[in-house]
This record gives structure tokens, sequence and C-alpha cells, in this order.
């Protein structure tokens, strides 16, 4: 995803903090950026192999998230 993709898909995150954490992830060897390069540049972040491996937990945690927030809003 571009970087815009991301920030309109997380709308209480600021861009500078979604930097960061795409840093501390790339860094991390958990995502990989790729420049294009054109008239305007642009950035896109994809998951690495290892990035992947966490596909199934984060299944899980917004599974749990997901009855969470039902649990919630029915107290």
């Amino acid at each position: 995803m571009r970087t815009n993709e991301l920030r309109k898909s997380i709308p209480q995150i600021t861009e500078r903090m979604l930097l960061r954490h795409l840093r501390e992830m790339t860094d991390a060897g958990i995502l990989e950026r790729h420049q294009e390069r054109g008239l305007a540049l642009r950035v896109r972040y994809s998951l690495t192999p290892y990035g992947m491996t966490l596909v199934p937990v984060l299944k899980v945690l917004c599974t749990w998230g997901r009855g969470h927030l039902k649990h919630e809003r029915s107290a």
C-alpha cells in the first residue's frame, strides 16, 4: 500500500506517527519499502516473508477485537 492509503485506513494516526511505525517495521524486517520514481516520488510498503508470519497472529487479534467491541457496545 502507499503511505496515503495507509493513513486513510487509520484515521486516528498522525502522519508523523505512521511514518515512525513504518520505519520501525521496515527496520525490523516486517515490511519492505519500495520507491517508485516518476513525476512524483511514490513509496509503497509490502509485507516481507518474515512479516507474513504475523498474519495468523493478527487474524486472531482482529477476531478477538471484533468480539470485544461487540461486548463493550452491549454493556
